[in-house]
């Protein structure tokens, strides 16, 4: 018995036309978030030394002896403003670098909240204790102390005020990811063989412009598939790690409770220990785990009540190693490891050195800067191949209702 026809309405559904309609969608709603993400991205992704080319005098430490300790490093930052409490340093050891400061406003008994500051992020002479250069981090706009300052926040979250940028920009990344997959469904060819079909998309034939622009769009899309995902991925975890990664991460691998996986207190913490004290009992755990290198980092979280002493390169975040202790009782609390713990934490904890490119060094920050003008170029054709659509259809249907207003003329007119 033969199988019965399908009605040929069955025959023709396609899931194209759907595809075709999310795709400009998406990318209509994400395309200038993703120029300015990429192009502010590639600068980013040198964002220390092209910060120091422009402020030389900021990174150049002149005093001879040896290091202040944390805590009178601390003082002479805070000596310059009543109202400074310095929470986070490095600890340079290397003659002649200046160490990084950052500061919050003392905290307001009545609000729990800190005070403003006009400064927060410092340069300091690690042996003298000079303030070499101080500035309000993101403040606007071009001058040098404040431009990749600034361009670092507007990549972030467009300089919007508290939670809202980082919300809308960790939304346009979902977008852009989802984005990605159906455009990557719509070069795939339709009837076979597949294989010669789906080859010529990932060919730039250039011609009219067009042509030329749907190319590239397609073409570089398809060639740069994988790390453009990965990066939308990232972007993601950069801004929606709490809110979206973390979740769906933890579906699949257990995550290992951090002192930073609860809420921030409800009021900002005062610190109570010294940062000497925590160095030291920084120190006394890393030797005790076999780690003989002198501590990078020091932080007090205000947010977490948590001290965090680092061990590595804090240049380079696949090799930093952070212990962190209580601020009340200086308890060991836990260990970050790059590359230790669940699939999940390792997951976690490879988004940001992706993002920057820092997981593969000088390598892959070349990347990103390269990644980072791609994307904006993807962003612009795929607007241009719409806009261009656009206008050819406008105008057929231009020249349609032109062509019936001549025959209605033309059999209006009397028969002679």
């Amino acid at each position: 018995m033969s199988r019965p026809a399908r009605p040929a309405a069955a025959r023709r559904f396609s899931l194209r036309p759907a595809l075709v309609w999310a795709h400009r969608i998406l990318g209509l709603s994400t395309a200038l978030f993703l120029v300015i993400a990429g192009l502010t991205g590639s600068v980013l992704a040198f964002h220390h030394e092209l910060d120091e080319w422009l402020n030389p005098s900021a990174y150049r430490a002149t005093a001879a002896g040896t290091p202040l300790g944390p805590e009178a490093l601390a003082r002479a930052i805070e000596a310059g403003h009543p109202d400074r409490r310095v929470w986070y340093m490095t600890l340079e050891t290397e003659p002649g670098h200046a160490a990084n400061a950052a500061a919050l406003g003392r905290i307001d008994p009545a609000t729990g909240e800190a005070v403003p500051i006009p400064a927060d992020v410092f340069q300091v002479d690690p042996v003298s204790g000079e303030v070499l250069a101080a500035r309000l981090w993101g403040a606007c706009c071009f001058s040098s102390l404040n431009i990749i300052p600034f361009l670092y926040e507007f990549h972030h979250n467009l300089s919007l005020p508290g939670v809202y940028g980082i919300l809308l920009m960790g939304g346009v990344a979902i977008l852009w990811l989802v984005d990605g997959f159906v455009g990557f469904a719509l070069t795939l060819p339709r009837g076979q063989p597949f294989l010669a079909k789906w080859r010529a998309a990932f060919a730039i034939k250039g011609g009219s412009a067009f042509r030329l622009n749907l190319d590239w769009h397609r073409a570089a899309g398809l060639w740069l598939f994988v790390l453009l995902i990965i990066l939308a991925i990232s972007s993601v975890a950069m801004n929606l790690r709490r809110e979206v990664v973390e979740p769906v991460v933890s579906l699949f691998s257990q995550l290992t409770p951090t002192p930073f996986s609860n809420p921030p207190l409800e009021k900002l913490a005062e610190r109570t220990l010294s940062f000497d004290t925590m160095l030291e009992t920084g120190l006394k755990e890393a030797r005790a785990r076999g780690w003989q290198e002198p501590a990078s980092e020091i932080f007090f979280s205000p947010h977490y009540g948590v001290f965090g002493v680092a061990f590595g390169d804090h240049d380079d975040p696949m090799d930093t190693r952070w212990l962190y202790f209580d601020g009340e009782t200086a308890a060991f609390r836990n260990a970050i490891i790059p590359g230790v713990g669940t699939a999940g934490d390792v997951f976690i904890q490879i988004q940001f050195p992706i993002h920057s490119g820092r997981i593969l060094g000088l390598t892959g920050r070349i990347l990103i800067a390269v990644m980072g003008v791609v994307i904006a170029g993807l962003a612009i054709t795929g607007v241009a191949v719409w806009w261009m659509k656009r206008k050819g259809r406008v105008g057929r249907k231009a020249k349609a209702r032109a062509g019936k207003a001549s025959d209605a003329r033309t059999k209006a007119m009397p028969a002679e």
